[in-house]
């Protein structure tokens, strides 16, 4: 009997105390109506760079609210673009690539200044694709700090309340997600299959409905319906417009035959 509950003795001293769950350092998803992103802090970029934030994928011209109450900093930057900073109790954000197209009058919410108190939930600045995002697809570049330390946003973004627009309130700037892409360019080459075609196409400009152009120095590998073929070959030029998609990652990165081409006009 001595020997059984020193075992169960020694079992309960070395059993693990709970642990209680971090606090959430912001509970709001920073852009209204949500946005596609993947897992990409720390990511290489140019020279021995990584990637401090997530890139939130979204229209041009879409709302972005605080995350937690605070104050804001205005500033732009030749790399950032229009850029926000808001600081909170204990931790900071970095909102960068807003809304250029009309300098600083649409890359912050009206109102705002310098200095300004902000609470949670209130709009303050709108997605765009400024500094060296210009020509690229519009997204939120959205950092976390705390103290001097960069920390990756992407599971507290993924336990965020996402807000909705509201129809009533302009500063909300509902817009729907889907984009479609214009192309033009050269036919590579077309070819069919038992239930759709496939076609490989030069482009020479790449336009997304919401008016962004994209850089796309490679060849395009679509989809293409086998009514839309008609009699399209090798070495027309064309214009061709895909069906709306949800802007991800790897459709914005053009990789093979992520979009469908919905209507294809051969050009003289």
């Amino acid at each position: 009997m001595r020997i059984v509950t020193l075992i169960i003795t020694g079992c309960l001293l070395i059993a693990p105390v709970a642990q209680a769950a971090p606090t959430a350092p912001f509970t709001l998803f920073p852009v209204i109506g949500g946005a596609n992103y993947t897992d990409d802090f720390g990511d290489p970029r140019g020279g021995n760079n990584s990637h401090e934030g997530n890139d939130l994928l979204a229209a041009c011209g879409t709302a972005t609210v605080a995350v937690v109450s605070g104050t804001v900093s205005l500033d732009y930057g030749d790399r950032s673009g229009w850029m926000l900073t808001l600081t909170g109790k204990n931790s900071w954000y970095r909102y960068i690539h807003m809304d250029g197209r009309s300098r600083e009058k649409s890359a912050f919410a009206k109102g705002l200044r310098d200095g300004s108190r902000v609470k949670e939930g209130q709009v303050v600045a709108y997605v765009g694709n400024s500094g060296d995002a210009s020509g690229g697809a519009c997204h939120l570049h959205f950092e976390f700090h705390r103290g001097q330390r960069v920390t990756s946003p992407y599971r507290w973004l993924q336990q965020a309340t996402i807000l909705q627009p509201d129809p009533a309130d302009p500063a909300s700037n509902a817009v729907s997600t889907a984009v479609s892409l214009t192309i033009t360019g050269t036919l590579m080459w077309v070819a069919s299959g038992p239930t759709e075609g496939r076609l490989m196409l030069r482009p020479k400009k790449v336009m997304t409905s919401n008016n962004t152009k994209l850089t796309c120095p490679r060849p395009i590998a679509l989809r293409i319906a086998l009514a839309v073929i008609g009699s399209l070959r090798a070495g027309d030029s064309v214009t061709v417009t895909t069906l709306p998609e949800e802007p991800t990652a790897a459709r914005l990165k053009m990789k093979p035959l992520e979009w469908t081409v919905a209507t294809a006009i051969r050009r003289s």
